[in-house]
């Protein structure tokens, strides 16, 4: 039986796309979005925890493309360091608790590794972490760590991100192929985003008709998440797209109807299964 989960929302200001606080029934998190150029507004909040830790994204093509995770004990304030340091993220999300046990110092600096691990694990992103902390979780924290990244999880769902492991996520859901000019790459449609699975080829020979996919190619091939195969190339990291038509152009290059363009395991189109 599927369990309910609620959470509440504070929109400071009154703005849907500024700061927001979240809570989560039955929980001691507070979960805090911040939108970087909103930073200063989001330090005169009053009375949130300090402890717990962090994640900086970049999702200016409407998925997480980048991504780094931190630990603090100063709640909002351990973000002016990297505001001052680091250009690459535009969002800020921190999950803090007064928990003492819960987020005791040693179960922080726990979830700050396993977030690591995990995302790392993802292949979803680049994770922008350069050096792995040497902490052991050690068996009586795991179930303690594990349970706060589930609550951790969920919230970034909400919001629209997906964190989990990819090879998880595929195991009870429907996929979709392109196999034109012997490309065949393997994506997923959530209903709000496609997102073109790790190990999917791209026709490197076709440049997309619009500037930011061949932008997106040239940026995941210097990262490595884009590894020349032959003449094409192959994503070693999954890639979400607003749009159905956006993933197929950038696997395939050139302009395409993304809803007819992805087919299932029965050769039925995205457009047969969810706009007939």
């Amino acid at each position: 039986m599927a369990r309910l989960k609620t959470m509440t929302t504070q929109f400071i200001d009154g703005e849907p796309n500024g700061v927001r606080i979240c809570r989560c029934t039955l929980s001691t998190m507070t979960t805090v979005f911040v939108p970087r150029p909103l930073l200063s507004r989001a330090k005169q909040i009053a009375d949130l925890p300090m402890r717990g830790i962090y994640y900086l994204i970049n999702d200016e093509d409407g998925a997480i493309s980048r991504l780094y995770v931190g630990q603090t004990k100063q709640g909002i304030a351990r973000l002016d360091d990297h505001n001052a340091k680091k250009d690459f993220w535009n969002k800020a999300i921190l999950f803090l608790s007064d928990d003492i046990q819960s987020f005791s110092l040693d179960n922080v600096s726990a979830l700050e590794k396993y977030a690591i691990e995990q995302a790392t694990a993802s292949k979803r992103y680049t994770v922008e972490n350069k050096v792995d902390p040497r902490y052991v979780i050690d068996q009586y924290q795991k179930p303690t760590v594990e349970q706060i990244y589930e609550e951790i999880a969920f919230v970034m769902g909400t919001f629209g991100y997906q964190i989990e492991d990819s090879d998880d996520a595929l195991a009870d859901v429907k996929l979709f192929y392109t196999s034109r000019r012997g490309v065949r790459a393997r994506g997923v449609y959530t209903g709000d985003m496609f997102d073109v699975l790790e190990g999917s080829p791209v026709d490197l020979k076709v440049k997309p008709k619009l500037d930011r996919y061949e932008k997106l190619r040239q940026e995941l091939l210097a990262s490595g998440d884009l590894v020349q195969d032959g003449d094409g190339g192959r994503l070693v990291k999954t890639v979400s797209f607003s749009t159905p038509s956006g993933a197929a152009d950038f696997v395939l290059g050139g302009s395409n109807n993304g809803w007819i363009e992805w087919k299932d395991g029965d050769k039925q189109t995205l457009d047969a299964l969810y706009r007939k």
